[in-house]
């Protein structure tokens, strides 16, 4: 069995105008959300949380014949007024990977909204304490972040986090292992393809999402269609060699020029 996980960014309502935080680059109508929700559950999928994920990797339950793992990063304020009750309403959950720093800033979530998405059965994980790629920090500020951002969730939120999404995709052994050391046991990155129980945990894949969305390439990814997985770990390997290139500094300023509101 092969289970892909998708990665989702802002989702904007009808009619909203996006954050000023908001990326353009994976910022999506809510539309075009909701039209992908409606095709996965007409074909029959389910989704899980990370920790239901990690159980089956450990042979201790079951999956749905159709399983797919949806997850949200940055924490944007988005994520409870419009995301939420779209998931809901296909009976639907998700994986919210926020950032400890970012919460209560203008543009994210605040604490207690965070606590309704945890009301409302979706699972929190770390998306680091301040966001900052983990590969350039010091062996000392890593344990750091790893640890603060753990730890600052499980106590504000009254709930157990053991997945971590890597901010920005970066992610290398030196990372893996500190992540192992801080308590975690899965970890999200943004390697292109399909889990199964042989899947390391602490490099499970995701599929990032991006406007404009096709849903039927989408579709094709989760089913595991190896044209689309192809290309868009092309489009991937693109992107990271970009950042190599010009460091995430220059390709940030790059990306926000091509893309309208990036």
């Amino acid at each position: 069995m092969r289970v892909v996980a998708l990665t989702f960014h802002d989702v904007v309502g009808d009619g909203q105008a996006p954050s000023a935080v908001s990326d353009g680059f994976y910022r999506i109508p809510a539309v075009e959300f909701e039209a992908l929700l409606s095709r996965l559950r007409k074909v029959g999928y389910q989704t899980v949380a990370s920790k239901e994920f990690r159980a089956w990797q450990r042979g201790q339950g079951e999956l749905p014949r159709r399983t797919v793992v949806l997850t949200f990063d940055d924490g944007y304020a988005g994520h409870l007024d419009v995301v939420a009750p779209l998931l809901l309403r296909h009976r639907f959950t998700g994986v919210f990977f926020v950032v400890p720093q970012l919460i209560g800033q203008p543009g994210y979530l605040t604490w207690e909204r965070l606590k309704r998405l945890v009301f409302l059965g979706m699972e929190i994980g770390s998306h680091g304490l301040s966001h900052t790629p983990m590969t350039r920090l010091s062996p000392m500020a890593l344990a750091d972040e790893l640890v603060r951002s753990k730890r600052m969730l499980e106590e504000r939120l009254g709930i157990e986090v053991r997945a971590i999404a890597a901010p920005g995709g970066f992610w290398n052994q030196t990372v893996v292992e500190a992540v192992r050391q801080a308590g975690y046991d899965s970890a999200w990155v943004s390697t292109i393809g399909t889990n199964g129980t042989e899947t390391h945990p602490l490099s499970l894949r995701r599929i990032a999402v991006r406007p404009p969305v096709s849903v039927d390439r989408v579709i094709a990814m989760v089913e595991g269609q190896s044209a689309s997985l192809w290309l868009a770990a092309r489009q991937q390997f693109l992107i990271r060699l970009l950042k190599r290139i010009l460091g995430v500094y220059r390709y940030e300023q790059i990306k926000r020029r091509l893309v309208p509101d990036a």
